[in-house]
């Protein structure tokens, strides 16, 4: 049996139900951006007429919206969430699956380590995740054509793609950890999820405060700042923290994996 195999196969259906969501919301966002564009003075001044906890809410922070960039790079906090709830659902998915669907009599007898198995099941789902990352870029790329700029964005796509990418890794080995380390499987994923939801709440708080100090290191969301990425700065310590973070939940992953109760649902 190639496990390998038999998990991309599994994971496909998910991933082309994501992947279409993904494709509607860049496609529908990017080509809102003319509209955004043309009306840039209204847009700015009505912006500056909310409350800042809404205009941080939305992602607009420090953002000016009446350029493509500023607009782009609106879009992609909210594709960021997307991809951090994906991530989190293919990280426990990989190490629940079997526990939920009750056929872990029949993989874990075979002549494997769990380690081993674990492994392969992560690995293919990492795989899905980067696909989704690369069809990002795909889909920004394909959705700016239509709008005929003047300027080449490859570039700033890609780097949105690769923190995309850095950031949903960090909360794909979270979603692991948890749902290697709780007995109960749906427990694991609401806790993935939960992580989601409160470190998007903490990238806000960042937001809203002119020195927010240490918290950035609290919100994967924040280790890539819009107003760096549109300058083309990546913070090196970020991105290496991204890295770090995963290997050190994904080595508590298969600690807990190898404890776990499988039969445990």
């Amino acid at each position: 049996m190639n496990l390998f195999r038999k998990e991309l196969k599994s994971g496909l259906k998910p991933f082309l139900f994501w992947t279409l969501g993904l494709f509607v919301f860049i496609i529908a966002g990017i080509l809102k951006s003319s509209a955004a564009m043309a009306d840039g003075q209204f847009m700015t001044e009505l912006i500056n007429k909310f409350p800042r906890i809404v205009v941080v809410a939305m992602g607009m922070a420090n953002i000016d919206i009446s350029q493509f960039a500023g607009f782009y790079a609106v879009l992609m906090q909210y594709v960021f969430v997307l991809a951090a709830v994906y991530a989190a659902y293919l990280g426990s998915n990989a190490v629940s699956r079997e526990s939920v669907d009750k056929t872990y009599e029949f993989l874990f007898t075979k002549p494997r380590s769990r380690s081993y198995i674990l492994a392969r099941k992560l690995l293919a789902a990492l795989v899905y995740f980067t696909l989704y990352a690369c069809l990002n870029l795909l889909f920004s790329v394909l959705a700016v054509r239509q709008l005929a700029l003047d300027v080449d964005y490859l570039w700033l796509y890609l780097r949105f793609s690769v923190a995309m990418w850095a950031v949903g890794l960090v909360f794909f080995s979270i979603a692991a950890m948890f749902a290697a380390s709780m007995r109960v499987s749906e427990r694991g994923a609401r806790a993935g999820n939960l992580t989601v939801l409160a470190t998007y709440a903490l990238a806000v708080v960042y937001d809203l405060f002119e020195k927010p100090g240490a918290i950035r290191l609290l919100t994967p969301f924040r280790y890539f700042l819009n107003t760096e990425v549109l300058d083309s700065v990546v913070q090196p310590l970020y991105l290496v923290l991204c890295v770090a973070l995963a290997i050190a939940f994904l080595l508590i992953a298969f600690i807990r994996f190898e404890k776990r109760d499988l039969g445990a649902v």
